[in-house]
């Protein structure tokens, strides 16, 4: 890996700029830091599909991929319904869960996987017999890219569901949403995002605040120094209000 920090910082210079504003994920973050280290002037905005920058609610970007990953899980039940098969769908997210548990819940997943709560294959085919049992056709288990067994490694998709299917007798099929999540159209929420944080960006400059990322908190745009940023990742709390909400609509994590 080539460090190119001494290469930005002299390109900055030659081209006499007043600040940076550096928009990413957590390594956009860590290398904003490092740069602010140098002593550029260094705003930062927080983007990517996984959601996992820490000190922002939301990350631009999570909102857009939401609503596809939704969407597909919207169209994977009519297949799943007509051939009575386990329709295994992988999303993204990296080591998070934060993309696989929102399309989850809105997509009506009957069991969900994310990193953050390990799961047992034997757990999940279980809940998938029981709902079998009580008049269910189908199951549609959405996974994190990023999803553990319980040996704290990420588990293969397509080896999760011949284990299954191995388990179950039922019919299973693997469906990768893969890098249609990272693009398209924005969504309203994300163009309304962009909006409040790029405009408090430009005053944050304005007023040569430097140093810092503007994020949202409680959905008015705030700052948080690059310093509690950098190196650090949001994960789902395991009590978050999602989980509270799939596990009383029934929803089985696999544990």
């Amino acid at each position: 890996i080539l460090d190119m920090t001494e290469a930005m910082i002299e390109n900055f210079e030659r081209h006499h700029l007043d600040a940076l504003v550096c928009i990413g994920g957590g390594g956009t973050q860590k290398h904003a830091h490092r740069l602010a280290e140098r002593g550029l002037p260094i705003v930062t905005l927080p983007k990517t599909i996984d959601n996992d920058v820490w000190g922002t609610d939301w990350s631009l970007g999570f909102h857009t991929a939401l609503g596809i990953a939704t969407e597909a899980i919207d169209r994977l039940h009519s297949t799943a319904h007509s051939h009575h098969r386990i329709i295994v769908v992988e999303t993204m997210g990296h080591n998070t869960g934060w993309l696989t548990l929102g399309a989850g819940v809105a997509g009506g997943a009957d069991v969900i996987l994310v990193p953050e709560l390990p799961f047992d294959v034997d757990a999940v085919a279980e809940s998938i017999m029981a709902r079998r049992s009580a008049g269910g056709t189908f199951s549609i288990v959405a996974v994190a890219e990023g999803a553990t067994g319980g040996d704290g490694q990420p588990e293969d998709t397509a080896t999760l569901a011949a284990r299954l299917e191995e388990r179950t007798k039922l019919e299973s099929r693997v469906t990768i949403l893969g890098h249609v999540q990272r693009g398209g159209t924005p969504s309203a929420d994300d163009r309304l995002l962009a909006t409040t944080l790029g405009t408090a960006v430009a005053e944050t400059i304005a007023a040569e605040r430097f140093g810092v990322m503007v994020g949202v908190r409680d959905d008015r745009p705030h700052e948080v120094p690059l310093a509690e940023v950098a190196g650090r990742r949001r994960t789902v709390p395991t009590d978050h209000p999602w989980i509270t909400a799939a596990r009383r609509l029934g929803v089985s994590f696999g544990s």
